[in-house]
């Protein structure tokens, strides 16, 4: 388990944010199994001995991450989401994404870190599934909004939102992370995408 929060110092706290960004960093440039905690600490310009005041192990560095994300960023964003007024309601659709995207664009890192463990360890799996339940529970609510205006009655909203949970996840991993130069694409391209996608699913225009 990660390591219990205690009260640090305001140097501590700077100490131990300049190891976090150091993370995401690297994660985002070379993924989980590819950075090693002395490439973290070097990048950070601190010593491996003063990681471990903050973490066991790089293992429990990225859980750290995913859940301090988690639960300050991710879990409030779905809060006060208003749903599609109509077909024409298109700010929704794109102001929703946006959000999603200027969310997840900075923590690219945690994203590919997490899924890159996921496929074999519990705990980030968990973690995995908790970053895309409110990205599902969103799209699950706008399905049913779109069936109650009478468009999409053949669609299940569950499996919708499971289907774009997984699509902005994917999406976004292979736009954003390393893939190379030829997926990259502009963040108003890739806003304009998803948004596009998920309304023409709903209302077929």
């Amino acid at each position: 388990m990660s390591s219990p929060p205690r009260e640090l110092s305001s140097k501590g706290r700077q100490t131990r944010g300049a190891i976090e960004q150091a993370a995401r960093e690297l994660f985002a440039e070379r993924g989980f199994h590819g950075t090693t905690l002395a490439d973290i600490t070097s990048a950070a310009g601190k010593s491996t001995a003063v990681l471990y005041r903050y973490f066991n192990d790089k293992e429990d560095l990225l859980a750290a991450l995913a859940q301090s994300f988690l639960t300050d960023t991710v879990e409030p964003s779905g809060l006060s989401v208003r749903l599609p007024e109509s077909p024409e309601d298109t700010e929704f659709f794109s102001s929703v994404i946006s959000t999603y995207w200027d969310m997840f664009k900075p923590n690219i890192g945690v994203m590919i870190a997490v899924a890159q463990l996921a496929a074999t360890n519990e705990r980030f799996a968990a973690l995995q599934n908790e970053f895309r339940r409110s990205g599902m529970e969103v799209v699950a609510a706008s399905v049913r909004q779109a069936q109650h205006q009478g468009y999409g009655l053949d669609l299940d909203a569950d499996h919708i939102g499971a289907a774009f949970a997984l699509l902005f996840e994917n999406f976004t991993i292979v736009f954003v992370g390393p893939s190379g130069p030829q997926w990259r694409i502009s963040d108003s391209d890739a806003i304009a995408t998803l948004s596009t996608i998920w309304r023409k699913t709903l209302y077929g225009r």
